[in-house]
């Protein structure tokens, strides 16, 4: 370069950082993309490079990644960056260079010095981006397998940027591991909406695309368009990520919705198909005699034990956590040799070191069948192949079901629930159910009435079934809060005649119908109206206050409920929690379960058990009742350990709330006639 200009003068720079600044000012770049302490070190860098680069040469390369590195940490804007070279380069040669001899010869000259400035600043901008690596969103999420390949291809992408171009991870979408986990059925079930896997399918293609270029344009040392490109790839990324986290989140919230949703929608797809039911045996047991802490742990253990294969598995492997201690397995495009060693590996791996944490006596249990040629199940039918292989895998069964024979029972049995449950639908309409009541007695030599159980009925001609022969099937069937509904209604209705009864109602309802808000909206209703004027006494079991502690004090505090823990007795594990909600004044009454009454005469554990639970009820300030008592041996027994109430068919039977009021009116309300032995009604 010639030496008439090599060196630039102070007044020559500060013209050239005034234009500059102006230059910021009628782009609006201060107090938009840039404040004046970011400008300030813009300036006094611009400052130092022009006071070098000309005379220096040699360290123009060292000088720049300098800046770039102060620049990078205080986030100055790379295109702004680059603007500012390309601005000074045209008032520097507008300055200098046109009143040369030769203007050409130093034109090419200076730009060149520029280019190759802005080349360095933006490799080194490049370099510190990559560097600086960012976590993708949703951070719960990035394990997840379809956002782990992204994370590990654009951990790739930055080991060929900041090391050998060979490590780049140049592919087509056809060669791409995400392309072909896409199919996986985890990543099928996740976005089951086909227009939203083909808008995966088209965002991923464009990312490779945009790779292919970023690699093209590191290749030719086009650091400056690398970088716009990087970014870009960086941007659709996390955009990607971001969608396949929400969708992962959404299917983690709504699982066994989407699980089934994705059983229905391959069975139109090529390859066998399997489900399976893993259970993990007698956990309601395990939850009354070892607590819900270790039940929970169990079904932990076998649900790590279940993710462990999936990971080993995932092109044909899809789970979900069902309910009351089963999962749910699906195999897609596999065979059931392939299942059955899985089943087999897991059973292996739960048992393996039982004892050290949990109880040895765990077991678990599977029973699968092949869905391949059934080619439309709904999702009722779905449910209900559940239960069929719920009822098997709860049998002890350990097996994968294949072949016609195999499929026909199956299709047999569903057919014969499918009666059934046409059978119950048709029975649960308000013209074919009542309520009948039982009355709850106290012990003493009175014998007065203290309230009345409401008990559900079904129609059957001229007379009544009671529901407890439907109770199982209702509940399974997912009927059980219309049934509670149903019963609820005829409360209300007859009200009036039971206000001239009693004044006080004890009330069975299911757990599923107390987390119904329709069904505890009803309920409050009627406590605050029709029913306002009785006590009204909500009836849980253990095993119910077991697995809905909170929802039971939410409904108390919330509402006001009371509560009676039925069949009182069969676990033990609850006494703890017995205290808490006695304390918190949740629950009133413990009815003791009625297979200790009946081995009330023979078996001395049963009176010492009801000795000690009346001891315990009075302490906490709750009342006993002892149910299913049936002769005058049990309650003479009864009287002596002095327990506050009872209920049976010596004290009463179930009758109509009308058959009631008939019966106290001609006893004057006395339910027991003074004689060695009750009188039964």
């Amino acid at each position: 370069m010639p030496e008439d200009y090599l060196h630039l003068t102070a007044p020559q720079i500060d013209r050239l950082l005034d234009g500059l600044h102006r230059y910021h000012l009628d782009y609006g770049a201060l107090d938009t993309v840039f404040d004046e302490e970011k400008e300030a070190l813009l300036l006094e860098g611009f400052r130092r490079f022009l006071s070098v680069f000309l005379e220096r040469p040699d360290i123009e390369a060292e000088t720049v990644r300098q800046l770039a590195a102060e620049y990078f940490e205080r986030e100055i804007p790379f295109a702004l960056l680059m603007g500012a070279f390309n601005h000074i380069k045209s008032e520097l040669i507008e300055l200098v260079v046109s009143n040369m001899q030769q203007p050409m010869a130093h034109f090419r000259e200076v730009d060149g010095l520029f280019e190759r400035a802005k080349r360095h600043t933006a490799r080194a901008y490049l370099e510190l981006e990559v560097a600086a690596v960012q976590e993708l969103p949703l951070q719960l999420m990035r394990d997840r397998l379809l956002i782990r390949l992204y994370k590990e291809w654009m951990a790739a992408v930055r080991r060929g940027i900041l090391g050998d171009l060979a490590d780049f991870p140049l592919e087509t979408p056809a060669e791409s591991a995400f392309t072909r986990a896409l199919q996986y059925p985890e990543s099928m079930m996740i976005c089951l909406d086909l227009k939203l896997c083909d808008q995966i399918n088209e965002q991923h293609r464009v990312i490779l695309q945009q790779a292919s270029i970023l690699f093209a344009m590191l290749s030719a040392e086009r650091y400056e368009q690398s970088y716009i490109v990087y970014q870009e790839v960086v941007r659709k990324v996390a955009e990607l990520c971001n969608l396949l986290g929400i969708l992962y989140f959404e299917a983690d919230t709504n699982r066994i919705n989407r699980f089934f949703n994705f059983l229905q929608a391959s069975l139109y797809l090529p390859g066998r198909k399997f489900f399976c039911v893993v259970n993990l045996r007698q956990l309601a047991q395990i939850n009354r005699l070892h607590g819900t802490v270790t039940g929970d742990r169990a079904l932990e253990r076998l649900e790590a034990g279940l993710r462990r294969e999936l990971q080993q598995h995932q092109s044909w492997l899809l789970f979900t956590r069902g309910i009351a201690g089963d999962f749910y397995v699906m195999g897609l495009d596999t065979d059931p040799g392939q299942l059955k060693a899985l089943c087999e590996r897991l059973e292996a791996g739960f048992r393996e070191g039982l004892g050290e944490e949990l109880p040895r006596d765990l077991q678990i249990a599977y029973h699968g069948i092949e869905l391949t040629e059934l080619n439309e199940l709904t999702t009722e039918d779905l449910h209900l192949v559940v239960e069929y292989l719920t009822e098997r895998a709860h049998h002890g069964e350990r097996a994968i079901d294949t072949g016609e024979r195999e499929t026909a029972a199956m299709l047999a049995w569903l057919r014969e629930h499918y009666r059934r449950s046409t059978d119950l639908q048709a029975r649960l309409v308000p013209e074919r159910t009542d309520i009948f009541i039982q009355p709850l007695v106290t012990l003493d030599e009175d014998g007065e009435i203290h309230g009345f159980e409401v008990l559900g009925r079904f129609r059957e001609g001229e007379g009544h079934v009671s529901a407890g022969m439907f109770i199982d099937d209702i509940i399974a069937m997912g009927l059980v809060t219309r049934f509670d509904r149903l019963v609820l209604n005829h409360l209300v209705a007859q009200a009036g005649t039971l206000s001239r009864i009693t004044g006080r109602l004890f009330l069975n309802v299911a757990s599923s119908s107390l987390e119904d808000q329709d069904y505890v909206r009803a309920l409050v209703d009627a406590l605050h109206g029709p029913l306002s004027g009785f006590e009204v006494i909500v009836e849980l079991t253990e095993q119910v206050l077991l697995e809905r502690r909170d929802l039971v004090s939410e409904l108390h505090r919330t509402h006001g409920l009371h509560f009676a823990i039925d069949d009182f007795g069969t676990g033990y594990s609850t006494l703890q929690l017995v205290i808490e909600l006695a304390l918190e004044g949740c629950i009133r009454y413990l009815k003791l379960d009625g297979s200790l009454t009946r081995n009330l005469t023979s078996h001395e554990a049963s009176e010492r058990i009801m000795h000690i639970t009346r001891q315990m009820a009075h302490e906490l300030g709750l009342e006993t009742v002892v149910e299913v008592i049936e002769t005058a041996a049990q309650l003479q027994k009864l009287r002596g350990l002095a327990m506050d109430l009872g209920q049976g068919y010596l004290l009463g039977v179930p009758d109509s709330v009308a058959v009631w009021r008939g019966k106290l009116n001609y006893l004057k309300s006395r339910l027991l006639a003074r004689a060695e032995t009750p009188f039964v009604l």
